[in-house]
């Protein structure tokens, strides 16, 4: 059975570095990788192709990849042109990464699509505080503090439901680049599959990882709600899936899907 590796974060959140440390310890990446850019010069470790069906994908739900607004409510449909996607991109092979911060909002039918087509599906999610990634964001893009705070709550609370059931791993970014020999342990325990490797990729991934890719570090104060988000995450990463977590959880995206109503109109503003 092939297997693939989804890497489940928002962005400006260490996708790109787990994404690429899992390639070079064997998984498989995509053909048609995007090209490195100077936000991200050791490269983005993600497939153009995906890239630009999600977008379609999100476009056809009214979304755009910097929308904060929730989801139209409907099932998931399988969606051949995931299928197609995937096999263009990594063909035979038994196992593969596969990482495009978009699949946050769109899991529910990737999910479907890759479980009719053959493949076990292996969860990581690297997380790295909100207020980080804001500052991240608006460096890039760029966009104001209080919207990169709401796209980063609309990206982990969707990722995380979605994801329920599916063997996951959910990881602080800081503890990866800390440790990430430790980590790759937990997802071998805790995941559908068995990462070895040689000397020789342990010293690609050492000089593949660096303290340099950790850049707006900031420990400045975040909305209650940003912050209740991020602790509870903190906790799945050490304890795994508590029943009392989840349900946390679910309490808080409610809370945030009503606090939405009150920007809807901002929300459908033409996006610069």
């Amino acid at each position: 059975m092939k297997t693939v590796i989804v890497v489940l974060g928002m962005h400006r959140s260490g996708t790109s570095s787990v994404a690429g440390s899992l390639s070079l310890l064997g998984a498989t990446a995509p053909k048609t990788l995007m090209a490195p850019a100077p936000d991200n010069p050791r490269g983005f470790w993600e497939s153009d192709v995906v890239m630009v069906l999600n977008d379609a994908l999100l476009a056809e739900r009214g979304l755009a990849w910097n929308d904060w607004k929730s989801r139209p409510a409907g099932p998931a449909m399988l969606d051949r042109r995931i299928a197609e996607a995937m096999e263009s991109e990594f063909g035979e092979a038994e196992l593969t990464v596969l990482k495009d911060p978009r699949l946050c909002r769109l899991f529910p039918e990737w999910h479907r699509t890759l479980n009719e087509a053959g493949y076990q599906i292996a969860v990581v999610c690297p997380i790295r505080p909100p207020a980080e990634v804001s500052a991240s964001l608006a460096a890039r893009n760029p966009l104001s503090r209080e919207h990169g705070l709401r796209l980063w709550m609309r990206h982990v609370l969707d990722a995380e439901v979605a994801s329920r059931g599916v063997p996951r791993h959910v990881m602080t970014w800081a503890s990866f680049l800390t440790d990430w020999r430790a980590q790759v342990a937990m997802m071998n325990a805790r995941l559908p599959l068995r990462l070895e490797f040689s000397a020789d990729q342990e010293n690609a991934v050492d000089a593949f990882l660096s303290s340099e890719l950790h850049r707006q570090r900031t420990a400045a104060a975040t909305p209650s709600l940003v912050r209740r988000t991020w602790e509870v995450l903190c906790q799945i990463a050490r304890f795994g899936d508590h029943p009392d977590l989840l349900q946390r959880l679910d309490g808080i995206r409610l809370e945030f899907d009503r606090a939405c109503e009150l920007f809807d109109d901002v929300n459908r503003r033409p996006h610069a």
